[in-house]
């Protein structure tokens, strides 16, 4: 399980520097109806940045399951994001790992999918016509106490500013941000990823010692 995943990378150059900076995992996003969506056809390079030193996650809304069989096998993926509201027939054909995106309204989200076959929740902000990237977080206090019986991404507005309080309040397995390190939609600001990756890294250390 990765802790750090830097989602909507878009170039090479941007995957290349947040696995520079320490994260453990890139999101590259084949929905065409979002701002941060990447041809496949032009998904390789991207892939090939991370050079075996981080995660590649394929990131997908309500998309045929024989469709993210062949993106995956092409670009070598062996870890997908679905993010839309696939039933658990189609998680269950995958066979790779599989992250799900949960969409965090009042809390009860989470136990309506407890069952869903899977490896890992990311839980976000639902907000309605979207599936992620909203740049807007939730009420982490709606999810206290609430744990899956499986690892779980914490997503959903997080910054560099307010990521360490997260971590330390929410207690998730791992971060996933893409809005709150960026300079425009698809274009990561250096700084703002180191800043974002060394203070969830130190309050993922914070955590584990308390």
């Amino acid at each position: 399980m990765f802790r750090i995943k830097i989602c909507g990378i878009t170039t090479a150059q941007d995957a290349a520097l947040a696995v520079s900076l320490g994260a453990d995992a890139v999101g590259i996003n084949f929905y065409k109806g979002s701002r941060r969506h990447v041809p496949v056809s032009e998904a390789a390079p991207i892939v090939a940045s991370v050079g075996g030193k981080a995660i590649p996650v394929a990131v997908f809304v309500n998309e045929l399951p024989e469709t993210i069989e062949e993106v995956c096998r092409v670009l070598h993926i062996e870890v997908v994001q679905l993010s839309g509201h696939e039933p658990p027939a189609v998680a269950q054909r995958l066979k790779f790992q599989r992250i799900k995106a949960v969409h965090v309204r009042d809390g009860s989200e989470l136990l309506l999918h407890r069952n869903y076959p899977c490896d890992a929740f990311l839980l976000d902000t639902s907000v309605p016509g979207e599936f992620g990237g909203t740049g807007k977080p939730f009420d982490w206090g709606k999810i206290e106490g609430v744990r899956p019986g499986k690892p779980w991404i914490l997503a959903g507005g997080l910054t560099p500013e307010n990521v360490a309080a997260a971590i330390r309040t929410a207690r998730p397995d791992a971060v996933d941000v893409a809005s709150g390190v960026e300079k425009v939609p698809g274009k990561k600001d250096p700084q703002a990823l180191k800043s974002f990756i060394n203070n969830a890294r130190e309050a993922f250390a914070y955590v584990k010692k308390y």
